[in-house]
Order: structure tokens, then sequence, then C-alpha cells
């Protein structure tokens, strides 16, 4: 996809359209490399998931979103702007994301462990938030 493209479909999602939120959800899980064409995907994905926390998901959607977000920080392979996907993912499922956060940082690389700190420093700010 271009960037045109990915900020058309970016700009879709408010609109709350379903065929709209479901292209979102797989092009954010969806692993696009690091070719020329695909620069832009990781700003691509930060907005969309930007978006998508203001929007209805079904579970099947959340789950998958939240799985790959996951998946990515588990492994150490992401884009630029990964913390946009990592506010969606403590958005849909504090607790997992903070599970994986955990071992990441116990496991995981250094700029792995730098995200998984980031995560849980995130987490402990909102549950004072919330006090």
């Amino acid at each position: 996809m271009s960037k045109v493209q990915v900020r058309a479909l970016a700009d879709a999602l408010p609109g709350g359209q379903a065929d709209a939120i479901e292209t979102c959800v797989q092009f954010v899980c969806a692993e696009t490399g690091t070719g020329t064409g695909n620069v832009w995907h990781g700003r691509g994905r930060a907005m969309m998931c930007r978006r998508l926390k203001h929007v209805p998901l079904a579970q099947h959607q959340r789950d998958r979103l939240v799985e790959c977000i996951l998946h990515r920080l588990a492994t150490g392979r992401f884009s630029e702007q990964f913390r946009d996907q990592l506010r969606l993912a403590l958005h849909l499922d504090r607790g997992r994301s903070l599970a994986v956060a955990q071992c990441a940082l116990e496991v995981g690389k250094p700029h792995t462990a730098r995200y998984a700190r980031w995560v849980l420093s995130h987490a402990v700010d909102a549950m004072v938030g919330d006090g």
C-alpha cells in the first residue's frame, strides 16, 4: 500500500464502518517488511492504532491485534512508532500486555527490554492515575 492509501484507510476509521475497521486490523497485523514501498507502513500502523482505540472492535479483532502486537514485542521484530501499537495492546488487554512485557524484560534483547520497561512503567502510571 502506498502512503496515500494507508492514510485514506486510517482516515476511514472514525466513521466506524465494519469493512474499514477490519481492513485496518488486517493491515496492523500484516508483516509488510521493510522494502522500498513499505517505508511508511510503521507510521501508518501507528496512526491506525491511535484511531482503533476509539472505534468498536469485535472480540476476535481485539484478540488478533493484541496477539500480533505482543508477538512483535516478544520477538523484537517491530518498526518505528511501535509505542502506539503497545498503547493499543495495553488498552485492549492490560493483563496480557504486562505479562508479555515482564517476560520480554527478563529474556529479551536490549531493544526489546527497553520497550518492555516502557510498557511496565505506563501500566504503573495508569494505575496511579486510577486511584
